[in-house]
């Protein structure tokens, strides 16, 4: 009895290990999220309109709402070459570590909002997914200006 125990719990071990390797293997071949670069989806402003997009809200009184459809390859270019130097600085953390999960030629949805003000700046983003329409990253930030 204790030796047919042992051989199943060995026999279900190496079995979830060999799943979860050929997953990792095949996520890493494939991508989780393929590329997608030939279909068509609707636009940034008709998907942030359909009230899908959750987990993000535009700052009122924002000096910057960026509401975009690209590809996940160009996302830091976009971003360095659609907001003033100082704001790119406090934006390094969207760009800085992309998802491995995600194909360079997947289309996303990317929404940023920047609160600019005399004492801090503020920020909120998020990137969408265009076709599962799930959210790939998105985070907030808060820099105060004044000086002790």
């Amino acid at each position: 009895m204790k030796r047919t125990y042992l051989i199943t719990m060995f026999v279900f071990i190496f079995s979830v290990i060999y799943i979860q390797n050929s997953l990792h293997t095949l996520a890493e071949k494939n991508g989780i999220l393929p590329a997608n670069k030939e279909k068509h989806f609707i636009s940034a402003k008709e998907f942030f309109l359909s009230g899908k997009l959750t987990g993000y809200s535009q700052f009122k009184e924002a000096e910057i709402n960026i509401q975009q459809e690209l590809l996940y390859k160009d996302l830091r270019q976009f971003i360095k070459s659609n907001v003033k130097d100082y704001y790119y600085i406090n934006l390094v953390n969207i760009y800085s570590n992309p998802n491995k999960n995600v194909s360079p030629n997947r289309q996303v949805y990317f929404y940023c909002s920047i609160l600019n003000n005399e004492k801090t700046i503020k920020y909120n983003y998020i990137i969408w997914d265009a076709e599962s329409s799930k959210p790939i990253a998105k985070g907030r930030g808060y820099k105060s200006k004044e000086k002790d």
